[in-house]
């Protein structure tokens, strides 16, 4: 997130998505949406929509082929995902924001108890609410149990080398079932907490911009709010007391020096 906020004619505005995580998420749509499509047809390839996409596609050979081929690439994606939280958060310290704590499990509640009329306000949120990091860790979770289940059934031989037969049939059902989990919960639950809800309906176009109002950043992360603008209080300080602190000319009048006094 940027911590300087900017303006156009519609208003002021944040920084909240850097071109690279912009990126990363038009990459990471593509590729779920491929992997969700060609994935399922060949779960449930008996179905007459399954069939009429296999066709489409050539027949069974290529809709693997193209399922193979973005599982490389999504794996490649977190490869490149997991080097630069490496970076970011390990090397050069920044704030972890995504990772859970106690206070999520208090939001959650005080949640629960605002839904139900139970408390008068909701919780105030900063840079991620604990709904965003559970669709975070869940994709992050999901993507490690696809991968692993995924390469074993792509590489039968070289697993039950290691591993008995039955690791197979279980891999294959682990991975198909998580495939309608991961599946479901974009259409449902992400759909919805980003597109569908009252505050961002029709859609949420912070993500492909980067941009977000400073409306949204009141009412959405409100704690990250009032610690950016304590950041940008903190960083004039030093400014300012410089200002202070110099030397100041006292005018000459008529070429004397202003100390000069009047001879008698």
């Amino acid at each position: 997130m940027s911590v300087t906020a900017e303006a156009n004619g519609k208003g002021e505005f944040f920084i909240r998505w850097a071109a690279r995580q912009r990126v990363e998420h038009i990459v990471l749509l593509v590729v779920f949406t491929l992997l969700g499509i060609t994935g399922l047809v060949q779960k449930f390839n008996q179905a007459a929509l399954a069939e009429a996409i296999i066709q489409t596609m050539g027949g069974i050979e290529p809709v693997r082929f193209v399922h193979r081929f973005f599982a490389l690439v999504l794996a490649i994606q977190a490869i490149y995902h997991a080097v630069n939280i490496f970076y970011t958060y390990v090397l050069k310290r920044n704030r972890p924001a995504m990772l859970p704590s106690p206070q999520d499990i208090k939001d959650a509640q005080q949640t629960v108890l605002y839904f139900i009329g139970r408390r008068k306000e909701p919780p105030l949120f900063d840079r991620f609410d604990f709904k965003q990091k559970i669709e975070y860790w869940a994709m992050v979770w999901g993507t490690i149990i696809m991968g692993i289940t995924g390469f074993m059934m792509w590489f039968p031989i070289q697993t039950t080398k290691v591993l008995s037969g039955q690791w197979i049939v279980a891999a294959k059902a682990a991975h198909g079932a998580e495939a309608i989990l991961a599946v479901l919960s974009i259409l449902l639950w992400h759909t919805y907490g980003a597109h569908l809800n009252a505050a961002t309906f029709p859609a949420d176009t912070s993500i492909f911009t980067g941009k977000i109002s400073k409306h949204r950043m009141v009412h959405e992360h409100p704690l990250e709010y009032a610690r950016m603008v304590e950041e940008q209080r903190l960083a004039a300080v030093p400014a300012v007391a410089e200002v202070e602190e110099a030397p100041i000319e006292m005018p000459k009048v008529a070429g004397k020096a202003p100390d000069e006094k009047k001879q008698g």
